[in-house]
């Protein structure tokens, strides 16, 4: 998250929008969260965003409440999806429980603490995932998985884990916004570094693509497959 702001502003809500419709990246990831999902499992989300992943869960039969903090980001899934799954409230302002914890991308296990806040809302399953940042990012969000290890066997749990790869890229319509987009995505930092991943497309709406190739974390936590 930007320091003093929230993520989603208008501006990165179309970015991520855009980017959304010209990929099926949401449908893989959730392909890979479905392994470790039962028929008829009820999920509780934190972190929902835009409400992606929680729509096409919904969609799949799955019972979902979404929650995020952000109320930018719950108007845009409530419009875009007109479901009523969606909440705007953080982790410690609800006592919902379910099935299954999904976190995508949301929040750091900083302490055990912070583990056993979100255990609090499972019944015993949680699919956690989180970024890398291997490659795009490493300057100004590193690679946590060690960090995430290392709370989990402090907390006494049985986990696995597994890594994803996806294609997020971002379709751009000037090189002006492709340096807008990287100096807002990475914080302003090493702007120049990051042209390298800008290609010519064949799009003559959006001319070009920034390669955002996702390395991902997805630690499944308690119950067995």
């Amino acid at each position: 998250m930007h320091p003093g702001m929230s993520w989603w502003t208008e501006q990165s809500i179309g970015w991520f929008e855009r980017a959304s419709a010209a990929c099926d990246y949401h449908r893989q990831l959730v392909s890979v969260v479905e392994r470790h999902l039962r028929p008829g499992d009820r999920i509780v989300e934190f972190g929902c965003g835009l409400g992606y992943e929680a729509q096409i869960l919904h969609d799949d039969g799955y019972y979902i409440t979404a929650y995020d903090k952000a109320p930018e980001a719950i108007r845009e899934a409530e419009n875009r999806t007109g479901l009523d799954i969606f909440r705007c409230a953080d982790v410690d302002d609800v006592d919902d429980k379910a099935d299954v914890l999904l976190c995508i991308n949301f929040g750091h296990l900083e302490t055990e603490d912070d583990f056993r806040r979100l255990a609090a809302h499972s019944s015993g399953r949680i699919v956690y995932i989180i970024s890398r940042h291997n490659g795009h990012g490493q300057d100004t969000r590193p690679d946590r998985t060690e960090q995430v290890r290392s709370i989990l066997d402090r907390c006494g749990v049985t986990y696995s884990e597994e890594e994803i790869k996806l294609e997020f890229n971002q379709p751009l319509v000037s090189m002006e916004e492709a340096r807008e987009f990287i100096a807002w995505t990475y914080l302003g930092k090493n702007t120049d570094a990051y042209l390298k991943y800008i290609v010519e497309s064949d799009d003559g709406t959006y001319p070009f693509l920034f390669l955002n190739r996702k390395s991902l974390v997805l630690f499944f936590i308690g119950g067995k497959e």
